[in-house]
């Protein structure tokens, strides 16, 4: 019997149908708050460089330097989805020279809807771009290919680090060095080094050892697989697996931004990689590589049940009217809200329209710049309430129910502390405020108005010339611009010179408006701004190409 001319096409169609599914239903998913949250954001105006609702200031290009606007064109499941059949659909003249193709469609196809379920737009985009960047290779254009797991890089670095994984191991065996080998790991290099260059090192992302425990069993599996000479097409892919294997154990051991993100090329990257490569029957691929199959299953089902009973708008709905009313009060006005939030960590996404929040939804910067959360023993009494004057916290709202991660500070807060005072309350959530909380800008400066993307800020005569601590954090693209109309005063004719005290006429030249001196690296906590006349200033993140190679000022002259 003639195999019916679909049926290869079978797992592209269920792709779809998944996808058409999600779309229908729209679950809560975890990982898909935190592309929310940068859509809104773009949306308000926020480009890559800075956005002030998270964590006192973060850069959103560290995140994804192109999902953010493709999600403000789209919307986030949208995009992740469209990604999602975009994927499974290169899946299939990308399988076509593998030793099992029609395996191999259905472990990316299968892969790619997991991922889907775990709402990671970025991982889905960067995923997309990189199979059409394997497919251009396929096709002899590897400059192609190159430039595409560079573009894959600014959609998810992890993208072009799970490709130079996979390319690294041909590099050590002369005969299989080629051009295309060589723009292949260039390619990857870039993708996973260009954001970093453009915005920065992440934090540490937390890599518990129940995650490397599944990585190395699903690893031993995959070399079980192609590790004979005779049980694979060529002789350098039975090294892709150690060399991941020791990369998650490098990575458990020094902490990076990386961190349990890895365990993604155990469980969705590499079982496509065997089905490429091994000559083992079917039978015995579906024993070595089971494990990642039950790994992917649970982290992909455990994102969905952990999040199944929440009905984000009904329960946020009432704090953030609680919210918009302290707001309107001018009670939150150069402060933030702490939020102890639920399993979906929506409330990372929909306070920000509301509030500035002193955390988010972003590992890394969460570990980086609030540790008292987690060093063994840290968070108690004394040390939250140093941590809430520090980040400028006004409210602390706490779920009831809330996320494992933040149980601690939800019972520390529950037991009472006497800088604390509940103000309202209902079933899901408790709003607590704090007792003369520390402002973001400082007297005698005045905040005018603060959005996502902007902060502006009065500069009196008598704050010129002398250091600010501005609660904001410190970012290479960070600006405070005087934007009142005034000239900026020249070396000659300043506010102190004997123009200023005579009254001589100045030049009408037109000069660059004057702009603060900001002070503090990455690895200082708060900004120091030192203002040049009095006047109106508007902080903000412009991107440019001198503040990249500019180092940052310790301190302003």
């Amino acid at each position: 019997m003639r195999r019916l001319p679909w049926i290869p096409w079978l797992p592209v169609v269920l792709t779809a149908v998944a996808a058409v599914v999600i779309l229908v239903l729209d679950p809560p998913m975890r990982d898909l708050q935190a592309a929310l949250a940068r859509e809104s954001a773009n949306r308000s105006g926020v480009g890559v460089s800075y956005w002030f609702s998270w964590f006192g200031g973060v850069a959103p290009g560290s995140y994804s330097l192109l999902v953010p606007p493709l999600t403000s064109a789209v919307g986030s499941l949208q995009l992740l989805c469209l990604a999602t059949v975009l994927v499974a659909a290169l899946s299939y003249p990308v399988s076509r020279t593998a030793a099992h193709p029609t395996l191999m469609m259905w472990a990316v196809s299968l892969a790619a809807v997991l991922n889907m379920f775990s709402g990671r737009v970025t991982f889905a985009v960067g995923a997309a771009v990189a199979m059409v960047g394997l497919w251009v290779f396929q096709r002899g254009r590897p400059v192609i290919g190159a430039v595409l797991l560079v573009v894959a890089g600014l959609a998810s670095a992890l993208v072009p680090a799970f490709a130079g994984i996979i390319a690294l191991p041909f590099l050590f065996f002369r005969s299989y060095r080629s051009r295309a080998l060589w723009w292949a790991l260039a390619g990857a290099a870039l993708g996973v080094l260009a954001p970093s260059f453009l915005f920065g090192a992440p934090g540490v992302q937390p890599y518990v050892w129940t995650t490397l425990v599944w990585s190395l069993v699903i690893g031993a599996g995959a070399t079980a697989a192609l590790w004979r000479p005779a049980h694979t097409r060529v002789l350098p892919a039975r090294w892709i697996a150690p060399l991941a294997m020791a990369a998650a154990v490098v990575l458990f051991i020094i902490p990076t931004g990386v961190g349990a993100n890895l365990s993604r090329f155990f469980y969705l990257v590499l079982p496509c990689v065997v089905l490429f490569w091994s000559l083992r029957s079917p039978k015995v691929l579906a024993l070595l590589l089971s494990p990642a199959l039950v790994y992917a299953l649970f982290v992909a089902l455990y994102d969905q049940v952990t999040v199944a009973d929440t009905d984000e708008e009904f329960r946020y709905t009432p704090l953030t009217e609680q919210l918009d009313t302290l707001v309107d009060e001018g009670r939150i006005d150069n402060h933030r809200v702490e939020l102890v939030d639920t399993g979906t960590h929506a409330g990372s996404h929909l306070l920000t329209e509301s509030v500035p929040l002193a955390r988010g939804w972003e590992n890394q910067s969460d570990m980086r710049y609030n540790p008292v959360f987690y060093e063994r023993d840290a968070l108690d009494a004394a040390s939250y309430g140093t941590w809430l004057a520090d980040n400028a916290v006004a409210y602390v709202a706490v779920a009831a129910d809330p996320i494992r991660q933040q149980q601690d500070e939800a019972d520390l807060v529950g037991s009472g502390l006497p800088y604390l005072t509940e103000r309202w309350s209902n079933p899901d959530w408790t709003l607590y405020e704090v007792t003369d909380p520390t402002t973001i800008v400082p007297a005698p400066l005045q905040l005018v108005s603060s959005s996502p993307s902007e902060m502006v800020v009065d500069v009196p005569q008598d704050a010129v010339n002398r250091p600010h601590q501005i609660r904001i954090r410190p970012n290479r693209y960070l600006t405070a611009t005087r934007d009142d109309g005034q000239a900026a005063p020249t070396a000659a004719t300043g506010p102190t010179g004997a123009a200023a005290a005579t009254g001589a006429t100045r030049s009408t030249a037109p000069t660059k408006p004057p702009e603060a001196c900001i002070a503090g690296g990455e690895d200082t906590d708060w900004a120091t701004m030192t203002f040049p006349a009095p006047g109106r200033y508007t902080l903000t993140g412009q991107f440019s190409v001198s503040a990249l190679f500019d180092p940052p000022v310790d301190a302003c002259p």
